[in-house]
């Protein structure tokens, strides 16, 4: 009762057949990433037109899982974290983005994460799939119920 048991992680997933991203963008849900230590995200591309190339591959932060007040937790420009100059464009091509906890500006109130994908032109079928996965499950805090109190609230654990 004192400790949260599960040592899960959460996944979300945009189309594990592919999604058509072109001339447009796909994300994953908003999952929140509180009490996990870090989250990565696998892109691969599936059938995709040689001319194009993959625009747009970030992980993005808001505050809830609603999206309020998102932005980019990593950039997908030139010279950015994902270098839009050297980008994926074939079949086959991946992209693996990994952030941890102390990334987000929980000051800011971010608890919140997504991954985006997409690709501005479309002169053929762009399909590209990502799973994103929230993981290292973090126990928040010890006495969930309350701190101890002698004869009130009692803590029994075989390691203290």
């Amino acid at each position: 009762m004192s400790q949260r048991l599960s040592e899960h992680a959460v996944f979300d997933i945009v189309s594990p057949s592919g999604t058509d991203v072109g001339g447009t963008t796909a994300s994953t849900a908003w999952r929140s990433h509180k009490n996990h230590v870090r989250v990565c995200t696998y892109v691969e591309l599936g059938t995709w037109n040689g001319s194009d190339d993959l625009d747009h591959c970030r992980l993005e932060a808001a505050q809830d899982t609603s999206g309020t007040n998102s932005g980019e937790l990593t950039s997908d420009a030139s010279g950015g974290n994902y270098d839009t100059d050297n980008p994926v464009d074939a079949d086959g091509d991946f992209v693996i983005l990994e952030a941890r906890a102390e990334d987000l500006d929980v000051e800011g109130g971010d608890d919140s994460i997504r991954t985006t994908v997409g690709e501005d032109g479309n002169t053929g079928q762009d399909d590209v799939m990502a799973v994103q996965v929230s993981y290292g499950y973090q126990y928040p805090q010890k006495q969930l119920q309350g701190v101890a109190a002698t004869g009130s609230k009692v803590y029994v654990d075989p390691n203290t």
